[in-house]
């Protein structure tokens, strides 16, 4: 099955240089639970860009032809459901998702300051998803999976997406939303919040890309070990980032 690939665009390396341009930007001083550093905030940026950098150069250096010889014997069995799934309402309600799943991390980790220093968790939620596509980009690019929509008949070739078809493993929206709820549930653990609240955080952190990840599947996006590594790597970014941050007082 051949499908032409086109070079990929260094969009995504542009926006996380911007992003990070934003972030490094910001001063922020002391905070009794989470706190930045000139020398902390330039490392975590550095290897963010670092691996973003690294992906788009695996993308333009060695960009692949065609999509390798689709065959269903090579598809692991837990993985051959998603090769049945095609749904264009479940990809928009996925990215619809995944911004809400940003706006309401924004907001609870702000909130969670009490007006005090409100920037600092948006430079942390930042460094988070800034790490975690960057690691996610550059995975993607040196492992060349074809998505499962290859492989449904179904699927009209209208949806197929050049380079974009053989970047499946593992799922970015997964990873991404993992990164930046569970960043926001670390700090509001970390903070002077009712028990109540650092419950329900975390479980909105732990539901929200989960369900992202039922939608990729279903979607025809993404293969169930697409979305269950990418929702473990996210969330280990996410706890990472503001674990780095905390401060040795703790409320």
């Amino acid at each position: 099955m051949g499908i032409r690939l086109h070079r990929t665009r260094p969009g995504a390396f542009l926006r996380a240089v911007c992003i990070w341009a934003s972030v490094i930007s910001v001063s922020v001083h002391g905070q009794t639970f989470h706190t930045l550093s000139p020398g902390k905030e330039a490392a975590i940026g550095g290897i963010g860009l670092g691996f973003h950098g690294l992906g788009a150069w695996k993308a333009g250096k060695y960009p692949v032809d065609h999509v390798p010889r689709i065959d269903l014997a090579n598809v692991p069995m837990i993985d051959r459901v998603a090769t049945r799934q095609w749904s264009v309402p479940a990809h928009r309600t996925s990215n619809v998702l995944f911004g809400l799943a940003v706006g309401a991390s924004l907001a609870v980790s702000i909130a969670d300051q009490h007006g005090e220093q409100p920037l600092l968790p948006v430079v942390i939620l930042a460094e988070s998803a800034l790490l975690c596509s960057g690691i996610t980009n550059t995975v993607k690019e040196f492992v060349g999976r074809p998505r499962p929509y290859l492989y449904n008949p179904d699927v009209p070739q209208s949806a197929y997406h050049g380079h974009a078809d053989n970047v499946s493993f593992w799922s970015g929206h997964t990873a991404n939303t993992a990164a930046i709820t569970f960043a926001c549930a670390g700090m509001v653990q970390r903070s002077d919040a009712s028990k109540g609240m650092k419950t329900a955080t975390w479980i909105g952190a732990a539901v929200t890309p989960a369900a992202m990840g039922y939608l990729r599947v279903k979607a025809g996006k993404h293969f169930p070990t697409d979305v269950l590594t990418g929702y473990a790597v996210g969330a280990l970014v996410g706890w990472a980032v503001p674990y780095f941050h905390r401060t040795k007082e703790q409320p």
